[in-house]
């Protein structure tokens, strides 16, 4: 349990923490969420929970985080899902998730709503199309590498497929 400075009112609040497994980029998210509660001030004691990528094992950690009475829950990628699945009142942020209304952990993205928030990692995929032609003016053929059985993959690749026809751009996925 880690704990930051003395906030003003003195109040130390519990925060869960769920990450879906262990991974460079999820790793950073957490470190960063951490770094800024300890920027903040913020006097915390934090549950740091690791599903190891068992979506069974998510569950359970969620559960038990709701069972904790956690003032807030930090849900990185797909965790958010199991989070969000067992609590309508803790509030809980999410990162690394790249579409939350489609996920279905939020009503829209301008607008959350209920107890869910956070933050995307969305792709500006037409913008990075529109930058390729700046870069490669004469590019007849783009090849695109995604993993079909991830939905925030296909969303993006959906997206690249759009700019491309639109670009009159080929493309083998």
């Amino acid at each position: 349990s880690k704990e930051a400075e003395q906030t003003a009112d003195g109040e130390t609040y519990k925060i869960g923490v769920l990450q879906l497994t262990q991974h460079v980029a999820l790793d950073k998210t957490n470190e960063g969420f951490v770094a800024a509660l300890d920027d903040a001030g913020i006097k915390y004691e934090i549950d740091q929970q690791n599903a190891a990528g068992e979506q069974s094992a998510c569950q359970t950690i969620a559960e038990k985080l709701v069972n904790d009475k956690d003032d807030l829950i930090f849900a990185i990628a797909t965790a958010a899902q199991a989070v969000a699945g067992v609590t309508d009142s803790i509030p809980i942020l999410v990162s690394a998730v790249t579409d939350p209304a489609a996920s279905g952990l939020v009503e829209s993205n301008e607008v959350p709503g209920g107890n869910v928030s956070g933050t995307s990692d969305l792709t500006p995929v037409k913008e990075q199309i529109d930058l390729m032609q700046q870069i490669i003016p004469d590019v007849k053929k783009v090849g695109l590498l995604y993993c079909s059985a991830e939905a925030n993959s296909v969303l993006q690749i959906d997206m690249a497929k759009e700019a491309l026809d639109t670009a009159g751009i080929e493309y083998e996925d």
